[in-house]
């Protein structure tokens, strides 16, 4: 077998800068969001101030995880393997909180 000398290893590109505060802010953001969830369910919807703070906090977090996603795919030869989990997770998170929130308006 013959290697080419121009074969690109996607292995050896280190990791995005950004993509570790867009994955750390995508599980801090679900972490969050857990803990409005268990409060609002063991206060049976009466969650209070404390519920949608951290609600509030985990949508923060899920949109500046999108943020630092798009910046981390702006840096080039690197590896973007966290920012698409970060993006995916911030996605998820972001859709839940927006269905949530219409839901309440409209309700």
């Amino acid at each position: 077998m013959k290697f080419s000398k121009n074969r690109i290893s996607y292995v050896k590109n280190p990791l995005a800068r950004n993509s570790f505060l867009c994955l750390g802010l995508g599980i801090i953001s679900l972490g969050l969001g857990a803990a409005a969830m268990c409060i609002s369910v063991a206060a049976a919807g009466q969650g209070g101030l404390n519920t949608g703070a951290l609600g509030f906090s985990s949508l923060l977090a899920a949109l500046f995880s999108l943020w630092y996603g798009f910046l981390s795919f702006r840096e080039k030869d690197r590896n973007y393997i966290l920012a698409r989990i970060g993006i995916g997770l911030g996605v998820v998170l972001t859709i839940v909180w927006l269905v949530i929130i219409i839901t309440g308006i409209f309700r």
